[in-house]
């Protein structure tokens, strides 16, 4: 992964915004075909698909194969997805790259005998110093084109031109939002600082985004993937901000002598739940993202902290010591209606995060010394344990189509960003910069 020196968040999204990767109007040969998916399949069931093209280019000051990098990266993009399972192309009677775009229909009976259900066929070329992305995807069985799209960027926007592909393909098969152009907020320690750091979903690109040298924790994803909230001590007080990633703009929006901390926004964007030091207690409130509308939802002397909305915008789970140890509690918008969730993870239970389908919600359960990952239903039941090692496993949040969860693990000493499936099986280490990487959100 590559390291950014620091640099002012206002310079660091102006050199950005240069190569935003631009979506051309396309030609007649990769207009879009409207077709009705023909692929039926139960939850367990993957989609088989082939990805073949992708010629060897190099191009500009690239030494490297830059066709073979573009087609590593879609597989790895549609193996990540968690939905597919990507053919071998060694199984093919050709090689995959010698498979031009527009002579797929020759491979179709070989993918048909393969038991393949679609194929991306792509290729990446060069026109001066732009690089040229073009894929079309395939219904195998009728042979018919489901989408065909282009994109045009340089070096720098390689994976996020794949990455656009691969969504591509994600959405015109299942009809859902992809999740390989999503990013990561997340916070990493280095040199006495906690810093807030923008990834890629594959911890590629890490750009800074605070630079502020001082303590910055829970940053938080506005719907629109526009803003992030986080609270700083950069004034000495922990106060909460939100920063506008398009513009660089940063207000503070909560600053209460004591905490203003562990934000959530509500589904509508329009506010945030967050928690504020009210005398003996630690309360949570309400507040519009202009810093106008505070309004107070619990009372009391107890912790109350780390709320998260329910998809609906109706109800806010969160975290309370009220009952003697920290538990995972459900309340309605208006804070009534106030009940406890999890019993049988343990005598502590925090971080809950309610899954986007509204089905689940993910939160961190102590059992026998060791802080692991569940799974529990809104109403209290259906409870399942997703990790389990000797080391803590902690801080869950969402992928956006509900089927990944990202995390912190120190199951190799340091903290560090992992994901699995929604349903604890493929863990895998994101973060391998060789600091300490945690308090991770997920973008929309």
């Amino acid at each position: 992964m590559r390291r950014y020196r620091d640099m002012s968040l206002d310079s660091a999204f102006f050199a950005f915004g240069l190569f935003v990767v631009a979506l051309l109007p396309l030609p007649v040969a990769f207009a879009e075909e409207k077709y009705t998916v023909d692929i039926v399949r139960k939850e367990a069931q993957k989609i088989a698909i082939a990805v073949v093209g992708f010629p060897p280019l190099k191009a500009g000051s690239a030494t490297d194969d830059l066709g073979k990098q573009a087609g590593a990266i879609l597989t790895d993009d549609l193996k990540n997805a968690g939905i597919f399972d990507v053919l071998d192309p060694s199984l093919l009677p050709i090689e995959a790259t010698r498979v031009e775009i527009g002579q797929e229909k020759g491979l179709m009976p070989a993918l048909n005998s393969l038991k393949a259900q679609a194929v991306v066929v792509g290729k990446l070329s060069s026109r001066g110093n732009e690089l040229i992305l073009e894929g079309q995807l395939f219904e195998v069985v009728r042979g018919e084109m489901l989408s065909g799209k282009r994109y045009v960027g340089d070096l720098r926007t390689l994976r996020t031109m794949v990455h656009r592909l691969a969504d591509e393909v994600v959405f015109r098969l299942t009809g859902e939002k992809g999740i390989a152009s999503s990013r990561i907020a997340y916070v990493s320690s280095a040199n006495g600082a906690k810093e807030i750091y923008v990834m890629d979903y594959d911890a590629y690109n890490p750009l800074l985004i605070t630079g502020n040298h001082s303590i910055n924790l829970s940053p938080r994803w506005s719907p629109d993937g526009k803003k992030i909230a986080y609270t700083s001590y950069r004034d000495k007080n922990p106060d909460l901000f939100i920063v506008n990633l398009e513009t660089g703009q940063r207000q503070k929006i909560s600053s209460n002598p004591g905490l203003n901390v562990a934000p959530a926004w509500s589904p509508d964007g329009e506010r945030l739940a967050f928690s504020m030091s009210t005398g003996t207690g630690t309360n949570l409130f309400l507040i519009r993202q202009d810093g106008t509308g505070l309004r107070q939802l619990t009372q009391g002397a107890h912790i109350d902290i780390s709320p998260s909305f329910a998809p609906n915008g109706r109800q806010i789970v969160f975290n309370s010591d009220r009952g003697g140890t920290p538990q995972v509690y459900l309340m309605d918008i208006e804070g009534t209606n106030v009940r406890r969730l999890t019993f049988g993870a343990g005598d502590y239970s925090v971080s809950p995060r309610w899954s986007p389908r509204g089905d689940k919600i993910a939160f961190v359960g102590r059992l026998r010394g060791t802080f692991d990952i569940f799974l529990i239903n809104p109403d209290g039941t259906g409870l399942i344990q997703l990790t389990s090692s000797s080391r803590h496993n902690e801080e869950p949040s969402w992928s956006a189509d509900g089927r990944h969860i990202l995390f912190t693990s120190t199951r190799n000493s340091q903290r560090h960003l992992y994901i699995m499936a929604a349903d604890g099986t493929n863990q895998r280490r994101l973060t391998k910069n060789g600091q300490e990487n945690y308090l991770a959100d997920w973008s929309p």
